[in-house]
Formats: C-alpha cells, structure tokens, sequence
C-alpha cells in the first residue's frame, strides 16, 4: 500500500485544465501540516474558490486512474514473482522426497545397501529420511540373517542325509552283506534319521519364532527342576557328572509348563555334554522382585567373552569339532531364547573361561502375570 502511494504521488499530472484555459508547469509542494500537496507556479484567471474546486476534482480523478494502474501492476507483479518464488521453493523443500523416491526405486532384495543420507536441519523431511534409512538398515540385516539360517539349515541337513546314502551304498556294493551289517545298518540309519527328525521340528520351532498359542499356568519350579534332573540323571552318571538340586519351593513361574521344561532340559543337557568330566552341575530356583529365576551352573570350562556373545545364534558352536561328535545343531540355546522371550522372559549367560558358566531363565511370577 505504501508503495502504491508512492507511485500515485510521483505520477501526479503537471498539466491542469482550468476554466477551459491549460496551466502548464504545475508545480507540487508538500503541505507541513497535512497530508496531501499544495498547488504553485501558475497565476489565477477566475475565481480561486472554483479554481481551487476545479484542480481538487481533476486531481482526485486522475489520482483514481492511476491507483487503479498501479494496483494491477502490483497484483500482475506479485503473483508474477509468488510463482516464480513458490516453484523454486517447492523445489528446494522437495529435493529430499524426491531423493527418497529415487533411492526407494533402486532397493530390491540383492541391493539394500543404499541410503538417503540426508543432510539438512533436523527437521520433519530429515527425521523421514532417517526413519527410512534404519528400516532399510534393519531389512538388510534381516536378508542377510536369512540367507545365513538358509545356508546352515542345508548344511545340517546336508550332514545326515550324506551318512544315509553311504551307507545304503557300501551295504548295496556287498553282495555277501549278512544279518549283523544289515542290523548295523538299520541302526546307522535310525540314529541318523532321529538327528534328521530333531533338526527339522527345532527348525520348524525357530521358523515360528516360538510364539505359538501359548496358555501360560502357575509353574512349580521346585517339581519341574528334579523332573529335569530324573530325566537327565543316567547321561550325566555316564559321563561323571554330578547333578545338584537348590531349588526353594515354592516358586512358581507363570510360564507354559511343556515349554520352560524344554528350556531347561536344554540347557542342563548342555552342561552335562560341554562341562567335561568330574564336573558339577547344580540347578537352582528362586525369586527376584516379580520375577522366577532359574539358574543352571556349572564348574566346566568356562566360555570366552568372544563366544558367549554369539552362544544364543542358530547354528553356533563353541567347540564346532565336538559339537558334532555329540551330534549338535548349534540350535539348543537359540531356542531356549526363543522359548523364553515368548514366554516374556529373558536368559542370560554368566561365565569365566576355566571357572564355568552360569545359564539364568528369567521370567514373570505367577502372582505378577506377564500375559494380558
């Protein structure tokens, strides 16, 4: 509005029309104690009153054309350059949801290395950027887990199978094969389709993350510990073990019975297996807050803090060489976390490398159920 003040000021006429007589030269003088210009430099031929009368409606009439010019030229020039300014910033803040579309369009499932990498101030477009680059970051660790778990589970299954085959084969090759080589044989292949049997049901268990329809009940940990411990007693006797029971009773976890069971034969077995010989395995149960805990301890070998970080991953071995001679997956403790975390629990690994390990089941009291 200033500005078009200003304008309609600096365009006022020097030409008047007066009684039908023309004044050239016309000269405008700012007024001191009002807002509008005096009139000078000609010399009056009728009246002043109707000179005066006749200079106001010329000067008004012409102030009014040329208002009416100067606001179209505005508004011609202000959507002019409201264009002009909106495209360059629209494209100047969409800079980074197009880079966001020219990344997305180049992911697929072999190439999940690229990122937007967005620098800028931290606002909602960056904040968008970096949210997309931490899911492609979690996809890509996700495939890669993946094609991992796919090359293991062959190679497991890979191992049983190839000991089947031969064997049929060196039994095919002989033709005076007798009754004690076929039974040797047949208890060849059993042992080695019962591997087969329990690899697939605890890759089936993995593939299902655990979660399953679980119908969690009050848990006696006292009772389920010495079941374990009955069930385990004549493995651990072979091997020179020694099984001992610290349990407090009445402690019960609001847990699925089957499968905190399965969780802790696991790893009691796998204390018995690894520990070595003349080695003490004690199982222990208490309480903690709203927690049930179960613990799992041994005196063996301990585990170096290198080993007890990947311990819970499918497929890792500690002792890869003995692992196998016992006829392991790598897959026990990766499903006892499974077990545990559906069960919304937590297990841990305490160890010192020649002092032993301690395994610890964390999971909800029956009187402070975890499950809706």
């Amino acid at each position: 509005m200033l500005a078009l003040n200003v304008a309609a000021r600096l365009d006022q006429p020097h030409v008047l029309v007066l009684e039908g007589v023309g004044v050239n030269d016309v000269e405008w003088q700012p007024v001191r104690s009002g807002p509008g210009q005096a009139i000078s430099g000609f010399e009056p031929v009728v009246t002043p009153g109707l000179l005066l009368k006749q200079a106001e409606s010329q000067i008004y009439s012409h102030n009014l054309d040329r208002l009416r010019i100067w606001s179209l030229l505005a508004v011609v020039g202000l959507a002019g350059a409201s264009g002009v300014g909106g495209y360059v910033l629209s494209g100047m803040m969409l800079r980074p949801v197009r880079d966001i579309t020219e990344v997305a369009s180049e992911i697929s499932a072999t190439n999940l290395s690229r990122r937007i990498n967005h620098q800028g101030p931290d606002d909602e477009l960056k904040l968008l950027a970096d949210t997309f680059d931490s899911m492609i970051g979690r996809l890509e660790t996700s495939f890669a887990q993946q094609r991992q778990f796919v090359q293991d589970a062959s190679h497991e299954l890979r191992t049983p199978l190839a000991a089947i085959r031969m064997n049929i084969e060196v039994a095919e090759m002989d033709p005076d094969i007798g009754g004690d080589d076929y039974r040797m044989l047949l208890d060849t292949v059993k042992a080695q389709t019962d591997r087969l049997t329990h690899l697939s049901e605890d890759l089936l268990l993995l593939s299902t993350n655990g979660h399953d329809a679980f119908e969690p009940e009050p848990v006696n940990t006292s009772g389920l510990i010495r079941e374990v411990v009955s069930q385990l007693e004549p493995l651990a006797a072979a091997r020179g073990i020694r099984l001992t029971v610290d349990a407090i009773a009445g402690v019960e976890a609001f847990a699925r019975s089957d499968t905190l069971y399965r969780c802790v034969f696991n790893l009691v077995d796998n204390a018995i297996k690894y520990s070595g010989e003349r080695a003490t395995v004690t199982i222990r149960s208490r309480s903690e807050g709203e927690s049930a805990i179960i613990e799992v301890q041994d005196t063996g070998h301990g585990i170096t803090p290198e080993d007890a970080a990947h311990v819970f991953d499918r497929f890792y071995r500690v002792d890869k060489g003995r692992s196998r001679r016992e006829g392991g997956a790598g897959l026990g403790l990766a499903i006892v976390r499974e077990l545990v975390q559906a069960m919304r629990g937590d297990v841990a690994l305490m160890s010192t490398p020649g002092e032993g390990s301690t395994f610890a089941i964390r999971v909800p009291l029956a009187k402070y159920p975890a499950f809706p």
